[in-house]
């Protein structure tokens, strides 16, 4: 059992994105929203979303997606196959990294107790 996160995981183009925006379920947390939708094949993939918005600097942005990521590639192998969007919201910069792991490890057993 790996646990790499190669391209064929994450959502690259927007016809990926536009197939999970089309009827999405959603999951909401303090600091992301997710949308995910059963995808036919035979793993999850991943797409990330932070605006400027939500983080002004781009290193808290980075560091963002780079913990959905960390948090996405350990749990990859318990989750459905599912294609997921994350949304950053709120103010991400005041969230440390042990909060933000915490809350996506809880939205993970959130999304695979309903589907």
């Amino acid at each position: 059992m790996s646990l790499s996160f190669p391209k064929s995981l994450r959502l690259l183009k927007k016809p990926q994105y536009d197939y999970v925006f089309q009827s999405a379920k959603k999951i909401g947390t303090h600091s992301a929203t997710f949308l995910y939708r059963i995808n036919h094949l035979d793993h999850p993939r991943l797409g990330l979303i932070v605006s400027k918005k939500t983080a002004k600097h781009a290193n808290v942005r980075n560091r963002f997606k780079r913990i959905s990521r960390e948090s996405f590639r350990l749990m990859q192998h318990d989750l459905p196959n599912v294609d997921i969007v994350i949304l950053s919201r709120g103010k991400i910069a005041e969230s440390d990294n042990q909060a933000l792991f915490s809350e996506l490890s809880d939205a993970w057993k959130r999304m695979i107790v309903r589907t």
